[in-house]
């Protein structure tokens, strides 16, 4: 098998509030979803947590043809960073194949429930549509207290 990049289909799960800690593991093939949760506390701690995680992984793969285990080693995505928690750039499909990419703002308000403002960069243009994200993040964190 050929080796993956380190943390391909491998994302770090943090929650104090909740006390959930560990590593996901998410590979989709072919319209169906393989997904793994490894808990830091039962596993023994994040280092072991880590390295169960990356076991699964591999095995999934291993299962794979060629061009998925190949894609897995190479195929690195860029995503664009605003420097602000809670904003984020999107690229999203439509149904009919479409892409919209946006901006998106994302907070918790007074009454605990999370809220989301999206700007589209069609619309605004790249900068503006951040701006707008960044701005809508702090009123809207504000008004949480």
């Amino acid at each position: 098998m050929i080796e993956p990049r380190p943390t391909y289909g491998i994302t770090r799960i943090d929650q104090p509030e909740k006390k959930n800690h560990g590593f996901y593991v998410r590979i989709t093939h072919r319209g169906k979803n393989h997904q793994k949760y490894f808990p830091d506390k039962s596993l023994g701690g994040k280092t072991k947590a880590l390295k169960a995680a990356k076991a699964y992984r591999d095995e999934l793969l291993s299962k794979m043809p060629k061009y998925k285990q190949e894609a897995a080693a190479r195929k690195k995505r860029r995503i664009k960073q605003s420097g602000v928690v809670g904003v984020t750039h999107v690229i999203s499909k439509s149904t009919k194949g479409k892409l919209y990419e946006y901006w998106q703002a994302a907070w918790v308000d007074a009454d605990e429930k999370r809220k989301t403002a999206k700007f589209s960069i069609t619309r605004y243009g790249s900068e503006e549509a951040l701006e707008l994200a960044k701005k809508a993040r702090a009123s809207g964190s504000k008004k949480k207290r």
